[in-house]
C-alpha cells in the first residue's frame, strides 16, 4: 500500500475513533453508574464491557455497556421482561432518563456517549474466562446466554497477536456498517475478524476486501435481494484495491470514499 493511502487510512481511523480523554470521560461514567448499582442489596456485580472495554468503540454511535448481574426475584418467577424492569425501576431514581431499549436500560446522557445497562442472571462458570450469563433477547421474550469476559479476552488476544490494524479494521467496518443501516451487527463484525486474520495482517485495504469476502458467506452476507449492502461493499473494496494495484491511487481513493463517507478523504495529498 503507498503512503497516501496509507495516511488517508489513519487520519481516517483517527477521526472515527474516540480520544483517550473521551474514553476517559465514557469509563468513568460507566463506573460512577456501577457504584450506584452495587449500593442496591438486588445487583450481585456489575462489570464495564463491550467496544469500549475491547477498544473498538467508535465516534458518535458507541455506547458504554454495562452487566449489572442481579439476583433473581424471591417473589415471582424472573423473566426476560420482568428482570428489566427490575433494573429500570432501580436505575431511575438516579438517572431520570433512563428507558428500556430493547434488551437494555439506556441511560441517555446530553453530552458523551449513552450507557447500556444489560439485565442478567448468572448462570454458569464459563471454561473459557468469566462467566456465563442469562439476558433478555431483544424483543424480551426468552433468555439468551452471554459470555462477555470470554468475548473481551478474544478481541485483546487477536490484537496483542495482529497489532494495532486488526483493531482498527474493526473500527472501519463497524463505521461502514453504522453508516448502511448495520447489516452486520458490532459482535459479528468482530466474530468474522477474528475468523479471516490468524496469525498475521495484511495492509488495511487488501484486509478489508478479505473481511467482506468472508462476509459474504455469513447469514446477513447470504441474503437475497438486488441490494445486498455487503455485496455491494465487496465489490467497492475490490475496484479499490484494483486501482491501487494498478497505480491509480486516486481511483482508489474515490471507491474508499464511496464505501466510508464524508469522513474519509479521497483528496490525493
Amino acid at each position: 500500500m503507498n503512503a497516501t493511502l496509507e495516511k488517508n487510512f489513519e487520519l481516517f481511523t483517527q477521526r472515527i475513533s474516540l480520544s483517550q480523554h473521551e474514553l476517559d470521560d465514557a469509563l468513568e461514567r460507566a463506573k460512577e453508574i456501577c457504584q450506584f448499582l452495587s449500593q442496591d442489596t438486588a445487583v450481585q456485580e456489575c462489570k464495564i464491557t463491550g467496544s469500549m472495554a475491547r477498544s473498538t468503540a467508535i465516534q458518535g454511535f458507541s455506547d458504554v455497556d454495562i452487566v449489572a448481574a442481579l439476583n433473581p426475584s424471591p417473589s415471582a418467577r424472573t423473566t426476560p421482561r420482568s428482570i428489566a424492569a427490575r433494573l429500570l425501576d432501580t436505575l431511575r431514581p438516579r438517572y431520570q432518563e433512563a428507558h428500556i431499549s430493547e434488551n437494555t436500560v439506556r441511560i441517555i446522557f446530553a453530552q458523551g456517549p449513552d450507557v447500556d445497562v444489560i439485565p442478567a442472571i448468572s448462570d454458569t462458570v464459563n471454561p473459557n474466562g468469566g462467566l456465563i450469563y442469562k439476558i433478555p433477547s431483544p424483543d424480551r421474550s426468552r433468555w439468551n446466554t452471554y459470555a462477555p469476559e470470554e468475548r473481551n479476552q478474544k478481541i485483546n488476544r487477536k490484537s496483542a497477536l495482529l497489532g494495532n490494524e486488526f483493531i482498527h479494521l474493526i473500527k472501519i467496518i463497524k463505521w461502514w456498517s453504522k453508516q448502511h443501516g448495520q447489516p452486520i451487527a458490532s459482535y459479528e463484525i468482530e466474530n468474522i475478524a477474528s475468523a479471516t486474520f490468524f496469525d498475521r495482517m495484511p495492509p488495511i485495504t487488501r484486509a478489508i476486501v478479505e473481511f467482506f469476502e468472508n462476509a459474504g458467506h455469513s447469514p446477513a452476507g447470504r441474503q437475497e435481494g438486488d441490494c445486498n449492502p455487503i455485496s455491494e461493499a465487496r465489490d467497492i473494496a475490490n475496484r479499490a484495491l484494483h486501482c491501487e494495484q494498478q497505480g491509480d491511487t486516486q481511483g482508489a481513493l474515490d471507491h474508499w470514499g464511496s464505501l466510508l463517507g464524508d469522513q474519509f478523504s479521497s483528496v490525493v495529498s
